[in-house]
């Protein structure tokens, strides 16, 4: 489980201009914030989450002065600003404080993190500390719902989409502390008078690197209680506004009922026919160019349209592209207009030309994406992941993959080197084909570095394509992956080793068996399954990607920002093969897991 604190500000603040800057003790507000936040033992990130507008770059440049991360989002429309900062660093909860509370509670916020762990709820409240001592912790599947249900852009003040709409599990926390119970106590920073309760405490407690505790801070004013009096009516102002908020409005929850096929060869009609088993029959197909099928199989039931101007009357919730390689980013590109998300067959291209365009789009428009790569929803990938997760093996170390097949038995129903696999036009070849392994041994071993690549071709296919291709991938953890692709193997063959510091993963997809080892232990079947039916993966992997539009998720492992990576190292290894050198993947590209 990821956590990471979200620290929701301006410089916008009318009441008191650039409040977050105003210094107590030489050091602005902000900064006392930070440093409190970073005595959270269980928190994993901390994000300034702000806007887009020119005044806020200043905040980016504290977050780096104070080594954290900073999100510029949307100006207006915070709880979408939360949404986007939480997926891009891959948190599962947040726990969210505006910028204007400089002592807000760590050992609280460490509590929370513990609730999130015991109970299923959607949001923890803390209403009996001081007003700003508090945050609030938010499950981000839950925060997602609400962004794709909302109908009003300004959220400011968001908390009733989660306590007055009735579709939340909503916990309060109580105080540990009796002493902490202060509800009544404003300790947050919105006008002139609140600043001068701040400075009062600050020139009191505030001793150079160190933090003082709420309960320092709340002795103190037991002590002094004039200082109390300094800033009390600055709650009743802002209570007024709160209640002047209104019960959000919802919209209908989007179900995904019409699917969009792009492309209906045999992976297209294998799409059709899973669609329909999870529940989505109302299915177009676009057949502008009818390639090998001219007639569809009897018993698809699809309507055929030939025109990109007949889409819009069908209303398409999502679109799957399943044309050949080159011409993915263009069909998913006019499809975006139409849809809600976007399936596009793996490899996302057949070059990173126009990548970062159509990731542009996806993020403007707000279209999910999703690349498939169905072999991670195959249960020897899975159980691969369980093995490391739950076993004490340390990192990978070496990644060793062979994947084989005769390409004339491919589709024996086709002449093979009309077939988009084996046209360089269409973004055939075996390195792009069967990119499954370098995609998984990325998701194994973490990022690439480096990239060396060895083509060869054999002259009994007489194909313009790469026909046997080696890949050696050197990743940033220091891991070593040696990728071996042909369209040789006869019969075809799929299987691998894995080593790690304290064991070892061997598998093979042709006697579906997976066998490890752990330690000195002695070795044992991880997963077998003979009788596993293989399309059970694809059916999984389109229930995810449907999944992941009807709860508007824009980013997750399966995004097209994340498939990118894994055609940056097949682009490499061409380039490697050129110039008999190795490729550093540069990781100052836009690109990256």
């Amino acid at each position: 489980m990821k956590v990471g604190y979200l620290i929701i500000g301006r410089l916008k603040s009318t009441r008191l201009p650039k409040k977050l800057l105003l210094k107590g003790k030489g050091k602005p507000i902000i900064e006392h914030m930070i440093d409190r936040l970073k005595l959270s033992e269980k928190v994993n990130t901390i994000v300034i989450c702000t806007s887009t507008n020119p005044q806020d770059k200043l905040l980016g440049k504290i977050a780096d002065n104070n080594n954290i991360e900073c999100y510029f989002g949307d100006p207006d429309d915070v709880l979408l600003r939360m949404l986007n900062a939480a997926e891009k660093y891959n948190l599962d909860y947040i726990l969210t404080i505006t910028a204007d509370c400089p002592f807000v509670d760590p050992d609280y916020a460490d509590r929370m993190v513990d609730e999130f762990l015991k109970t299923d709820v959607d949001l923890i409240r803390q209403f009996d500390l001081p007003h700003g001592a508090f945050s609030y912790g938010v499950k981000v599947s839950a925060l997602r719902k609400v962004v794709a249900l909302k109908e009003t852009s300004d959220t400011e003040v968001w908390g009733r989409y989660f306590t007055d709409t009735g579709l939340f599990n909503v916990l309060d926390l109580k105080v540990k502390d009796d002493h902490h119970n202060r509800p009544g106590l404003r300790m947050t920073l919105d006008y002139p008078e609140d600043f001068e309760f701040f400075k009062k405490i600050f020139k009191h407690l505030y001793i150079e690197n160190e933090v003082f505790s709420l309960t320092k801070i709340l002795d103190f004013l037991d002590e002094n209680p004039e200082i109390v009096k300094i800033n009390e009516t600055c709650g009743k102002k802002f209570k007024k506004r709160f209640n002047a908020q209104s019960i959000p409005k919802l919209k209908k929850i989007q179900k995904v009922r019409t699917a969009l096929i792009i492309g209906s060869g045999s992976i297209g009609q294998r799409h059709i026919r899973n669609l329909k088993k999870i529940g989505i029959s109302k299915i177009i197909a676009l057949r502008s160019n009818k390639g090998h099928y001219k007639k569809l199989p009897e018993g698809l039931n699809v309507v055929e349209i030939d025109s990109w101007k007949d889409i819009e009357e069908c209303n398409p919730d999502i679109a799957i592209i399943s044309n050949p390689s080159s011409l993915h980013l263009k069909a998913a590109s006019q499809a975006l207009k139409y849809v809600k998300g976007i399936f596009i067959e793996k490899p996302l291209s057949h070059s990173l030309e126009g990548c970062q365009k159509l990731t542009d789009q996806l993020e403007k428009d707000r279209v999910v994406s999703f690349v498939g790569f169905n072999m991670m929803f195959h249960p020897i990938v899975k159980n691969i992941m369980k093995f490391m997760n739950e076993n004490n093996v340390g990192n990978v170390v070496n990644i060793q993959a062979q994947v084989g097949q005769w390409l004339p038995d491919w589709h024996p129903y086709e002449n093979y080197k009309k077939a988009y696999y084996a046209r360089k036009d269409l973004g055939g070849g075996v390195s792009l084909t069967m990119i499954h392994e370098v995609h998984l041994a990325l998701e194994l071993a973490g990022l690439p570095v480096h990239v060396y690549g060895e083509i060869s071709d054999y002259s009994q296919l007489d194909l313009e394509v790469d026909v046997c291709s080696d890949l050696m991938i050197k990743h940033k953890s220091g891991a070593v992956s040696q990728i071996h692709l042909d369209y040789l193997q006869r019969p075809p063959h799929r299987s691998g080793t894995i080593s790690f510091e304290e064991g070892w993963l061997s598998y093979d997809f042709n006697t579906m068996k997976l066998i490890g080892q752990v330690k000195d232990k002695d070795p044992v079947i991880v997963w077998s399954d003979a009788q596993y039916d293989s399309n059970q993966m694809y059916i999984d992997q389109v229930q995810e990607f449907v999944n992941y539009v009807e709860e508007g998720r824009m980013r997750h492992k399966f995004d097209v920002t994340s498939s990118i990576e894994s055609l940056k190292v097949v682009t490499a290894s061409f380039e490697s093969f050129k110039t008999r050198q190795s490729v550093k993947i540069d990781r100052n590209e836009s690109f990256s897991f």
